[in-house]
């Protein structure tokens, strides 16, 4: 009786210990991950801690078997993009030959540009693509190509600068109102497309980018409403600034070296893409969309409706495009600009892509983009090697990673035809 006793206290002390390290685990990433996002590299020491102690907690109470299956498990996911990468530098680095650029030089001065020199324009350039790069993917879920990204993102902005300017509240109440409201005005956007989804079949790639160019043809109507008359205003093409009260906290509040420019959407981003893998792999609403995706006809035999979960995923996509505008205009800009030419909508698709779809996958290949582009603005300013490069590497990188799909599809395609069933 005393043995089983003393069995039991020490299985319960183990437990215990388990879950404190899992503990100070999560807290090393997070502290990490919001202190490197801000621009200060001390957090990827607390990363590289937090990472380690994760991997030791699972070899200390789980054993090395386990261990070596989780690091299989998550280098299986990167080895496709980390090819897909690789490939396209290397590609990159010939084209750089072949037209009288040293790689060497270029590429120094590319990822030191857009990892340490530049990384607060890295982060800046990757907040509101893990919003529309999260929208494309959540779609994607559900066998949709939410291509009109672009468009919610405007009547995000739209929304929150009109917000913005309308409320008189405490800075967190106001600005927890305008995301909540903002992103469900951003939804009601996808609510035509998804209404002719379901009644008609028409496809969500043309009336969601016919959405889109009407959004972008309202944003000027809305800036001459609010601040931006030529008759009045000595600055036509901007809206006017937004009260402080609802502008998103600065990085530079709580971390001294950090730009100024530097504001803790990238945070709300990073909580979304979480949030989004939640849905998906852990909610009822999640796995039906999944499975809608997959296959509608089979869905639909277990009872699932096909038409609820493309009305959620269009109306949640929308949202999430939505909040990219948003946090553009409480974050950054403080204000709304005529012919902003954002292209996040669009660039989302491609970081969605390249992540296959995976939210968490999303936060990384967003700065990935991001650091490209402000590299590229800095190799270009210090080698004179033409900023057209990164877009080629970034097209190559693309593509290989698209490739993915294409052999699969056409592995299938080869696997059925062998075996007489119908494609």
């Amino acid at each position: 009786m005393t043995g089983n006793k003393t069995g039991t206290k020490v299985r319960s002390e183990r437990e215990h210990m388990k879950k404190a390290l899992d503990l100070i685990s999560v807290l090393l990433l997070a502290a990490g991950a919001v202190y490197y996002l801000g621009g200060s590299f001390s957090g990827l020491a607390a990363l590289s801690s937090g990472a380690a102690l994760y991997l030791f907690n699972i070899y200390y109470f789980q054993g090395k078997e386990k261990t070596l299956s989780a690091v299989k498990k998550y280098l299986s996911r990167l080895i496709v993009p980390l090819i897909g990468i690789a490939a396209a530098v290397v590609s990159g680095a010939v084209i750089m030959l072949l037209t009288g650029y040293d790689p060497i030089e270029s590429y120094t001065a590319l990822f030191y540009g857009g990892f340490v020199k530049n990384w607060y324009v890295a982060v800046l350039n990757a907040t509101p693509l893990i919003f529309t790069g999260l929208s494309i993917a959540f779609a994607f879920k559900a066998g949709l190509f939410n291509i009109g990204a672009e468009g919610q993102y405007y009547i995000g902005a739209m929304a929150g600068a009109w917000l913005g300017f309308k409320l008189e509240l405490p800075p967190l109440i106001a600005i927890i109102l305008v995301y909540a409201a903002g992103s469900f005005l951003a939804s009601l956007w996808n609510f035509i497309p998804a209404l002719l989804k379901v009644k008609t079949g028409a496809h969500e790639v043309i009336t969601t980018m016919m959405f889109a160019h009407i959004a972008r043809y309202l944003s000027p109507i809305f800036i001459r409403a609010f601040g931006g008359d030529p008759a009045t205003s000595t600055h036509p093409y901007v809206t006017w600034e937004l009260p402080e009260s609802s502008w998103l906290l600065s990085f530079k509040s709580f971390i001294p070296d950090a730009n100024y420019r530097l504001h803790t959407g990238i945070l709300i981003a990073v909580a979304a893409a979480f949030f989004v893998s939640y849905v998906l792999e852990n909610t009822k609403t999640g796995f039906e969309i999944k499975a809608v995706g997959f296959n509608k006809e089979a869905a639909r035999v277990q009872g699932i409706s096909v038409g609820k979960n493309i009305f959620i995923a269009m109306m949640f996509a929308g949202a999430l495009a939505g909040m990219a505008g948003i946090t553009q205009v409480l974050g950054l800009d403080h204000k709304l600009f005529e012919n902003l030419q954002a292209g996040y909508g669009w660039n989302g698709i491609s970081v969605a892509l390249l992540a296959s779809n995976n939210p968490v996958g999303v936060i990384f290949t967003s700065l990935l983009w991001g650091a490209l582009d402000a590299g590229g603005q800095y190799m270009a300013r210090t080698t004179h090697t033409p900023n057209s490069i990164v877009e080629i590497i970034k097209g190559i990188m693309l593509f290989l990673i698209v490739a993915k799909y294409i052999y699969i599809y056409a592995a299938r395609l080869i696997k059925k035809k062998k075996g007489g069933g119908s494609v």
